[in-house]
């Protein structure tokens, strides 16, 4: 699976985002944004962990507000009572991406809009989208909060590429 992020094929798309046109979807309106991975199952949330705890210095992991080591299997997370709240923060720039457990069948992240403040943040998010749609091989969408008909940006393995719907 390694060679669906390598940094080379990543290079191969430009931004496919332009900031002016984008940058309302991120102002603070009191919700946060979601990140989806359509079409969640065990191997798909294994992909995604094994992308998120690679990078170890930019996850921190926490069992109902006590910060705690990452597993390295899920198994441990979805094989404990739903009483515990499981909680993986991934920084990414100035972001803070929140991966919640909710259950196999859903993998799911959320962020504060406050934290897009760019260009190059956007692009940021963007290239995350990307890594973990072809991790996965699944479309990711990134949505206002509760909202997953209203997609901002989404990721399309068939054509390995993010389109912004303000930019469509």
């Amino acid at each position: 699976m390694e060679n669906d992020v390598a940094p080379d094929r990543e290079k191969l798309h430009p931004p496919t985002m332009n900031w002016s046109n984008i940058a309302r979807d991120f102002e603070p309106g009191g919700g946060l944004r979601d990140i989806y991975i359509l079409g969640g199952s065990l191997p798909v949330w294994d992909a995604v962990w094994t992308l998120l705890i690679a990078d170890a210095d930019l996850l921190e992991f926490s069992i109902d507000g006590e910060r705690a080591a990452a597993p390295g299997d899920l198994r441990e997370i979805f094989g404990r009572s739903s009483s515990h709240g499981f909680l993986a923060t991934y920084k990414l720039g100035g972001m803070a991406l929140n991966c919640h457990f909710f259950g196999l069948d859903e993998v799911e992240f959320d962020l504060d809009p406050r934290d897009v403040v760019s260009a190059i943040d956007a692009k940021l998010l963007e290239d995350f989208l990307a890594r973990m749609g072809r991790v996965t091989r699944q479309e990711v969408i990134l949505t206002p909060e509760n909202h997953r008909e209203s997609v901002i940006a989404r990721y399309d393995p068939h054509i390995d590429r993010v389109t912004w719907s303000r930019d469509s």
